[in-house]
């Protein structure tokens, strides 16, 4: 088991070689981690080396991850909560979670604690893309959570409608607010939000993913 400050150390190398194809310099490191000396960095990477977790060679950035490195390194377990119909907003939004997604490193940018992701039921957004990938019947959908209003007319958002959850585009025009689909199935239309309607957006889609 690691400590905070040694998985921190951890995890900046990791993604800085993930990125960059290169590993990072002490100095890199020693920016990133606050740390007023080099010789803090020296030691936690010798720990990360002498455990397996980095392999560290003479060279200037010669830090090669271990045979240690695995799925909890390179990984986060996002929950799913629940289901979001890609239809008429008739899915509760309970947040019962529903198990979790193994999801990398690279794809949760900041607090990992704002993402969750929905199952999608339905199939009123198939034709949209995240990422290249459709928002099918049966995927899982990651949501950001930290968005909270329309920032991108082209974007998918997850909406709760008096207490009903929903993946939609979102339209706003003067007073009016709009519900878009984007779907290959003709029976699916805007929905027209009154001013008497209970709607939030709970987040932003940023990534869909399908096991099927």
């Amino acid at each position: 088991m690691l400590t905070e400050k040694q998985q921190r150390v951890l995890d900046i190398v990791t993604r800085y070689i993930r990125e960059n194809g290169i590993s990072p310099t002490l100095e890199e490191i020693q920016m990133e981690l606050w740390v007023k000396s080099k010789h803090s960095v020296v030691q936690f990477l010798e720990y990360l080396d002498r455990k397996g977790y980095i392999s560290k060679g003479r060279g200037y950035r010669s830090i090669r991850l271990g045979e240690r490195i695995t799925a909890s390194q390179l990984a986060i377990p996002i929950p799913i909560l629940g289901f979001a119909n890609a239809g008429r907003p008739l899915a509760y939004a309970d947040e019962t979670e529903m198990g979790s997604v193994m999801v990398s490193k690279a794809l949760v940018k900041g607090d990992e604690k704002k993402y969750f992701c929905v199952r999608v039921h339905g199939t009123s957004m198939n034709r949209f893309l995240v990422r290249g990938k459709p928002l099918a019947d049966g995927s899982v959908a990651l949501i950001d959570s930290s968005y909270q209003t329309v920032d991108d007319p082209n974007a998918a958002y997850l909406c709760v409608v008096d207490g009903a959850a929903t993946l939609k585009k979102v339209k706003v025009a003067g007073d009016s607010l709009y519900l878009v689909p984007e779907s290959n199935d003709v029976s699916h239309s805007p929905l027209v939000l009154s001013s008497d309607d209970h709607f939030s957006i709970n987040g932003k889609v940023v990534d869909v993913f399908d096991f099927q």
